[in-house]
């Protein structure tokens, strides 16, 4: 339970901030190379399943359910360290990834492509940023580790 400022910014008691919809972002990254692999959100549920397991769990909006990172990919995200910032509103995990790769999509993590901005931009753009690709190889096919699913975001 979240009390005075000062417990929930120098104290020792975890009391997460969880916004309207009961929901906390949550940013994963490589414990080893310190790479940006995903973000996503967690319930109070789905943190709590990650405290008890030591496994990612996450809360998905498009499904409206908790989910083991991993379970029908085998892509599962072994904790090594579990972090909260200042003030309690933002979950960092540092994980190690199984397989190499926590993107649905294939690619080793889910920022795959970057956006123009600056210089990079024409000073009169005719329409879409066009986004440079910053992988190209893909670390699984993701038609063979989900078949017959046209959207694994859907699941």
């Amino acid at each position: 339970m979240r009390k005075t400022v000062e417990q929930v910014e120098e104290g020792t008691d975890l009391a997460p901030k969880f916004d309207e919809k009961g929901l906390i972002p949550a940013v994963t990254t490589d414990y080893t190379s310190g790479e940006l692999l995903m973000q996503g959100y967690m319930n109070a549920a789905a943190l709590s399943k990650t405290i008890e397991t030591g496994e990612a769990h996450y809360f998905s909006r498009s499904r409206q359910a908790i989910w083991h990172k991993g379970a029908t990919s085998g892509l599962v995200q072994t904790v090594r360290a579990l972090l909260i910032d200042d003030d309690q509103d933002c979950i960092w995990l540092r994980v190690d990834a199984a397989g190499g790769a926590s993107c649905h999509v294939g690619y080793r993590s889910c920022f795959y492509r970057s956006i123009p901005f600056g210089d990079q931009v024409d000073s009169e753009p005719t329409g879409a940023l066009e986004l440079t690709f910053t992988e190209t190889e893909k670390v699984f096919n993701p038609e063979e580790v989900y078949p017959g699913v046209p959207n694994p975001t859907k699941l």
